[in-house]
């Protein structure tokens, strides 16, 4: 029994090397997208162990800024302070799990708007406190807070159109290996970035995005964009083996 553990666990072990290092064929600059895997889980890792910091950082801000801003209410910002710490300590611990487990993977290639933006980077951090109520709690909250929602429930649901949609890719550009390796990754990654903003979507989540980012915005678009393309008897460009690569730092570069 032992050894049949060891065996599976050996095979495991394997097969998830071969898939990062299949993964890395669809970059010409496997060096950057390496950096960037590296960047994703530095920042979980970080996060993890850290996130409990939001509580005790969000009641001192509360204390210090008041109840929205008003003068002579510490005590009452410090107690909406406690909820919010909790919230944001929540959030970025479940992100740092998500971006660890899957710093290997692609995201989507913006957060603006979607969700609630934690306040720094790290949780020590005095960063940017968001408004919840400007302009209004509708622009400010329930929107972004419904877009992240349906963000993560439309990639869970159909992240498996990835696959057929990034081999019509492979085959258009001569390269339909790369577009079985692409497709099967690229759906990989809809489910993991769907699960994490589906189970965190009331909670705030980091602003800037990391690693390599997803073709299209949605993962039924590379099928669409193709069907109606050959019903109207058009071409698309090469796509199959580039995308973009976005560091910490957000700064990003075309990979071809």
């Amino acid at each position: 029994m032992k050894g049949g553990c060891i065996v599976k666990k050996v095979l495991f072990v394997l097969l998830a090397i071969m898939f990062l290092a299949a993964s890395t064929m669809c970059f010409a600059d496997s060096e950057e997208y390496t950096k960037a895997m590296g960047d994703r889980a530095y920042w979980g890792s970080v996060n993890i162990f850290t996130g409990w910091i939001e509580i005790p950082a969000q009641v001192a801000k509360g204390y210090e800024y008041g109840w929205m801003g008003k003068e002579n209410t510490g005590w009452v910002g410090a107690i909406g302070g406690l909820f919010a710490g909790v919230g944001s300590a929540v959030g970025r611990t479940i992100h740092g799990v998500g971006e660890l487990v899957g710093c290997w993977a692609a995201v989507p290639d913006t957060n603006d708007r979607i969700g609630i933006p934690l306040d720094a980077e790290f949780a020590w951090e005095e960063g940017t406190p968001y408004d919840m109520m400007d302009p209004s709690f509708e622009e400010a909250t329930s929107r972004p807070v419904l877009y992240k929602l349906g963000r993560g429930l439309g990639n869970l649901a159909l992240g498996v159109c990835e696959i057929p949609g990034q081999i019509m890719k492979g085959i258009e550009d001569k390269s339909w290996d790369i577009g079985i390796i692409k497709g099967i990754w690229c759906f990989l990654s809809r489910e993991i970035d769907g699960a994490i903003d589906t189970v965190t979507f009331c909670f705030p989540g980091p602003r800037d995005v990391r690693g390599a980012t997803f073709d299209e915005k949605w993962p039924w678009t590379a099928v669409g964009d193709r069907s109606n393309l050959e019903s109207k008897g058009g071409t698309t460009g090469s796509t199959a083996g580039s995308s973009t690569v976005k560091s910490s730092t957000v700064k990003s570069s075309s990979i071809k």
